[in-house]
């Protein structure tokens, strides 16, 4: 999954500016014109807010929405092609209620990150211009129009032969070395990702590999503070696999496609584990939609197959089942927060007892003016362990999770909730000291 010439600020995806009215090379004011809107900006992920409130100086920022006359709610999701695919979503409010307005923009997966936060400012900026306008603010801008080269492709601009065929390819290599004088940690990380986005296709690969080696040395010693006696324990983890997810588009509201995997995993006595499903995908709202809100039933059926590095619990070396998976997911990001649901149910067909049940989900709302609460977590049933395995666990293996447990459930949860007060304003920036 993915993610999101300081000539002033402002420029719509053309090129062209908007620049203050006393004209470039005069320094830009901190303070925005007296009569002007009140901006709220909504953006969780892939916003240099630093670098927006300086560069579009010519409204003013509030850290509030109640007290704004624009809510501007900044969503994204992958775009084919390893980019991302921001939707801003202008919401007039107080004196604005009805005006509103949606703008898109589009990274690649070689855009920088300056590159994707002076396009998304670019976007920003050309969305408040309608509502600036309408207020006397707008007497302290002017708008500007670069020459533009003939025959010259705008941007976003789709080429006429890509030597790829829309295939995006990433690859990484990361260690970590730590510890102390009884103590010491290695790892590894690998990490081999490819996929191709098109309107009617969707392909994702990815390969990883991870090996973790601790060693602990437990010391007792006698009254005089020597060592006596020293016991070194030792955790070795290593697992690597390999997944792709293939998906056909059948429309705005359904698609269709399988997922297959490959893997090794020390922790869970598998020597290796092949998976193959081929899963149906409902949306009720429309896929365009899904950055606002997303409701999608997903149904499938395949087999898992395993190899055990020990005989498991069940006297098995290796076992092939044939499977199913229901799932239920609900997201919506709106001006008051956003939520997340998930429901999966995952069970082999041939021992009904063999299953997993896991529900997730998380919650931020904004209550009231200032004051924000999140929660949320998830719980699991689990009965389809069938890879334990046999034989008597020491300490070791229970304090150092060095091997799967016996479990029938597992679950985690937060809670928090944030309160500001104080001047609505949020305009100026000072970097000094970090």
């Amino acid at each position: 999954m993915m993610r999101w010439a300081r000539r002033t600020a402002l420029g719509v995806l053309t090129g062209t500016s908007v620049l203050p009215a006393e004209g470039r090379g005069q320094q830009q004011s901190t303070q925005p014109p007296a009569a002007t809107i009140a901006v709220y900006l909504d953006c969780d992920d892939g916003c240099d807010t630093q670098y927006i409130r300086t560069e579009i100086a010519f409204v003013n920022w509030v850290r509030d929405r109640t007290v704004a006359d624009v809510h501007v709610l900044v969503t994204s999701q992958d775009a084919g092609g390893g980019g991302d695919a921001f939707t801003l979503a202008f919401m007039g409010l107080r004196g604005f209620v009805g005006r509103g307005d949606t703008l898109t923009f589009t990274t690649n997966a070689t855009s920088t990150n300056d590159e994707e936060r002076r396009g998304l400012t670019r976007t920003l900026a050309l969305g408040l211009v309608p509502f600036v306008a309408r207020t006397p603010g707008a007497q302290a801008l002017r708008i500007l129009a670069p020459e533009v080269v003939a025959n010259t492709p705008g941007p976003q601009t789709l080429p006429s032969h890509d030597r790829w065929k829309a295939w995006v390819f990433e690859f990484d290599v990361s260690g970590d070395v730590s510890g102390e004088q009884n103590y010491r940690n290695r790892e590894v990380d690998a990490e081999f990702n490819a996929n191709r986005t098109t309107a009617e296709w969707k392909v994702e690969f990815e390969s990883r590999f991870n090996y973790e080696s601790e060693r602990a040395i437990d010391e007792d010693f006698d009254d005089e503070g020597n060592v006596v006696s020293a016991d070194t324990i030792f955790n070795r983890q290593r697992s690597w696999g390999s997944e792709m997810v293939v998906v056909k588009s059948l429309g705005g509201h359904m698609s269709t496609g399988f997922r297959s995997a490959v893997g090794s995993e020390t922790f869970r006595n598998q020597k290796l584990r092949v998976e193959f499903m081929p899963a149906f995908e409902y949306n009720v709202f429309n896929y365009d939609e899904s950055t606002r809100r997303y409701l999608a039933l997903q149904v499938g059926a395949g087999v898992d197959a395993f190899v055990y590095k020990d005989s498991t619990i069940f006297d098995k070396l290796r076992e092939t089942f044939p499977m199913y998976m229901t799932a239920a997911e609900y997201a919506t990001r709106q001006p008051w927060g956003q939520s997340n649901v998930r429901l999966e149910h995952r069970g082999y067909l041939s021992d009904g007892s063999k299953q997993s049940t896991e529900l997730s989900g998380n919650l931020s709302v904004r209550l009231f003016r200032g004051f924000s609460v999140r929660f949320g977590g998830s719980y699991s049933w689990i009965h389809d362990q069938v890879y334990l395995p046999k034989g008597e666990r020491d300490q070791a293996d229970v304090l150092l999770r060095r091997r799967a447990l016996l479990t029938g459930y597992e679950y985690n949860a937060f809670f928090g909730f944030t309160y500001t007060f104080g001047s609505i304003f949020n305009n100026v920036v000072n970097p000094r000291f970090f």
